[in-house]
C-alpha cells in the first residue's frame, strides 16, 4: 500500500537515479537510495555505500548491515516494519574512501529532500561521517554518541557507533563500544516509545 510519503520520495528517487552531479555517478554499479520503511518517526543516516550496498542497490546489506540488523532487533526495530535508512551518499566511493566535501554537498540535495519529507521525529547519525553532516563538532563520535542533539524540523538527533566499528572491536565489556552501543539503542528505544 503507497504511504503519503511515497510519492514524494520516488521522485527525488527517480532524479538520484538519473545523478551525474559528482564522479561517482559514473563509478557506481546501483544507486542506493535508501530502505526499511518510510515513516515519519525514526530514521538512520549512514556514511556511504559500500561493496555489497553498491552490488544490490540497499543500504547496509554487508557484514555491518547484518549486525545493525541485529541490534535494532534487540529493542525490536526491524526495517521492515519501523525504520527507513538512508546514506549521506548515495554512491560508493572507490575503495571505501570517506566521502570528499564535494561529493557530500552534490548529495544533499537528496539526503536534505528525504529529511525535509518524513520529517522524522529520531534521526541516528550513524558513524563520523553522517554525524559531521549535521552537528557541527570537532569532537569526535565517542565523545558525543549517545547523547541527544537538536535536529532538522524539531527532530532529536543521536550520534551512534558505525557497526562496520563494533565488528572491529569484539568486546562486550562494560564500558566497550558493543556495550555503550546497547545503552544507546535502549534509550532511543525508550524515547521511540514515548512519541504519539
Amino acid at each position: 500500500m503507497e504511504t503519503e510519503y511515497d510519492k514524494a520520495l520516488s521522485e527525488i528517487k527517480e532524479k538520484c537515479l538519473k545523478c551525474h552531479k559528482c564522479p561517482l555517478g559514473e563509478t557506481k554499479t546501483n544507486t542506493v537510495f535508501s530502505g526499511g520503511v518510510p515513516n515519519s518517526k525514526l530514521m538512520l543516516i549512514g556514511e556511504a555505500p559500500g561493496y555489497y550496498e553498491d552490488m544490490q542497490g540497499e543500504p547496509f546489506v554487508g557484514k555491518a548491515g547484518q549486525l545493525l540488523d541485529k541490534i535494532l532487533g534487540c529493542v525490536g526495530f526491524s526495517r521492515k516494519e519501523n525504520i527507513y535508512i538512508c546514506n549521506t551518499l548515495k554512491c560508493r566511493p572507490p575503495d571505501n574512501r570517506d566521502p570528499l566535501p564535494d561529493e557530500k554537498l552534490a548529495c544533499s540535495e537528496y539526503l536534505d529532500a528525504q529529511v525535509k519529507i518524513l520529517q522524522p521525529r529520531i534521526i541516528l547519525l550513524c558513524g563520523r561521517v553522517a554525524v559531521h553532516s549535521f552537528i557541527d563538532t570537532k569532537l569526535g563520535i565517542t565523545k558525543i554518541r549517545g547523547k541527544w542533539f537538536e535536529g532538522p524540523y524539531f527532530s532529536k538527533m543521536m550520534p551512534i557507533f558505525h557497526p562496520s566499528y563494533l565488528l572491529r572491536n569484539d568486546s562486550r565489556e562494560k564500558g566497550s563500544p558493543k556495550w555503550l552501543m546497547w545503552q544507546d539503542i535502549k534509550e532511543v528505544r525508550r524515547v521511540y516509545d514515548q512519541l504519539d
